[in-house]
C-alpha cells in the first residue's frame, strides 16, 4: 500500500493526533513560566601557599576535620561536594536579591512566590532547599578546576544575582573552612613544639646531671655515655628548632589566609528567556504523535492481515 493511500485511509487518525500534539504542546508551553539564565565561570587562585590541606569528603563541613596531604581545598571533587552541600543552599537562601522592579527580598522568599508549572506540585518537592537546588546548576571541570555556575529565575536580574550569590557563598565556606584548618594546624604545631621543647629539656638535664657527677671521666664507658648524651641533646635541639619553625610558619598562614576567585567571564543579564522553548516542545509532541500513528497503523495492518488470512 502506497503512502498516499495510507494517509488517505488514516487521515482522521493523523489529523486527530497532530491536532492533539499542537494543543498539548501549546498548553505545556503556556504553563511553563518564562525563565532566564545567567552563567558565571570562575577559578580559584591557589598558587599562594597552596592554601591549607583539605579534609576527607565525608567530614567536609567542619566535622572533626583531618589533614590529608593529597588534597587541597581547591581540588575539583571537594568543590563539587561543596556546591551540593546544604550549607551552601542555606547561605544562598539568606542572601538578598534585587528584582527588576527594585524590590529587595531574600532569595528563599523570592523563590517561594515564583510561579511554577501546575505539574511540578506532583513531581517536585516544594521545600526551601529543593527550590534553591532547582534555581542553580553547577559543573566543575575535573581537569582544569573551572567552576561553572548557572543561575535560573523568572527575573533576569535575579538569575544574574544567583550566580554572584553562589560564588560569594562558596568563597565564604572555603574561607571559613580553610581558616578552621589553619587554626587546627597551628594548634598541632604548637603541641608538637611544646613536646619537642620538653624532650630537649629532658635531654639537656640528663646530660648536665651525668657530666656534673663525672667531672673527670677517664673510662671509655664514661666517655661513650657522655658522647651518647650529647648526641641526644643535639638531636632534640634540631627537632625542637624544626618544630618551632613549623609552628611560626603555621601561625603566619593562619593570619594571612585568603582565597581569591578569578572570574573567567562577565556574567551578563539575559535579554531573552531560555524557557519555554515553544518550537522545540511542538517538535517533540509532533514526533511522538507521528510515532504513535505509525505504531497504530502497523498494528492495525497486522491484525487485518491475520483476520483476512483466516478467512
Amino acid at each position: 500500500m502506497k503512502w498516499t493511500q495510507l494517509i488517505c485511509r488514516y487521515k482522521i487518525l493523523l489529523i486527530s493526533s497532530l491536532a492533539i500534539a499542537i494543543v498539548g504542546s501549546t498548553v505545556v508551553s503556556v504553563s511553563i513560566p518564562k525563565s532566564y539564565c545567567s552563567i558565571k565561570k570562575i577559578s580559584i587562585n591557589a598558587s599562594e601557599d597552596k592554601l591549607e590541606k583539605a579534609t576527607n569528603k565525608l567530614k567536609l563541613l567542619f566535622q572533626n576535620p583531618t589533614i590529608e596531604p593529597s588534597n587541597v581545598t581547591t581540588e575539583p571533587n571537594v568543590i563539587n561536594e561543596l556546591l551540593k552541600s546544604p550549607k551552601l543552599f542555606r547561605l544562598m537562601g539568606e542572601a538578598y536579591v534585587k528584582t527588576s522592579d527594585n524590590k529587595r527580598l531574600k532569595l528563599k522568599d523570592y523563590l517561594l512566590f515564583s510561579r511554577e508549572p501546575w505539574w511540578s506540585r506532583f513531581f517536585n518537592s516544594q521545600d526551601e532547599e529543593n527550590r534553591l537546588e532547582r534555581c542553580m546548576m553547577t559543573e566543575v571541570d575535573l581537569k582544569t578546576g573551572i567552576i561553572s555556575i548557572k543561575g535560573m529565575a523568572q527575573d533576569p536580574l535575579v538569575a544574574y544575582e544567583i550566580t554572584e550569590i553562589a560564588s560569594a557563598s562558596l568563597r565564604a565556606i572555603l574561607q571559613a573552612y580553610t581558616k578552621h584548618i589553619a587554626v587546627i594546624n597551628t594548634n598541632n604545631m604548637r603541641k608538637q613544639c611544646i613536646s619537642s621543647k620538653k624532650k630537649y629539656d629532658q635531654a639537656m638535664k640528663a646530660y648536665a646531671k651525668y657530666v656534673d657527677s663525672n667531672t673527670s671521666p677517664t673510662l671509655m664507658e664514661e666517655l661513650s655515655i657522655i658522647d651518647s648524651l650529647q648526641k641526644n641533646v643535639d638531636n632534640a635541639l634540631e627537632e625542637y628548632n624544626k618544630a618551632n619553625l613549623q609552628y611560626h610558619l603555621a601561625a603566619m598562614k593562619e593570619q594571612r589566609h585568603q582565597i581569591n576567585f578569578i572570574s573567567l567571564n562577565d556574567g551578563n543579564i539575559a535579554k531573552s528567556p531560555e524557557h519555554p522553548r515553544t518550537f522545540i516542545n511542538l517538535l517533540i509532541w509532533l514526533f511522538y504523535a507521528l510515532l504513535f500513528d505509525f505504531w497504530t497503523i502497523s498494528l492495525h495492518n497486522k491484525l487485518s492481515s491475520r483476520i483476512h488470512g483466516k478467512q
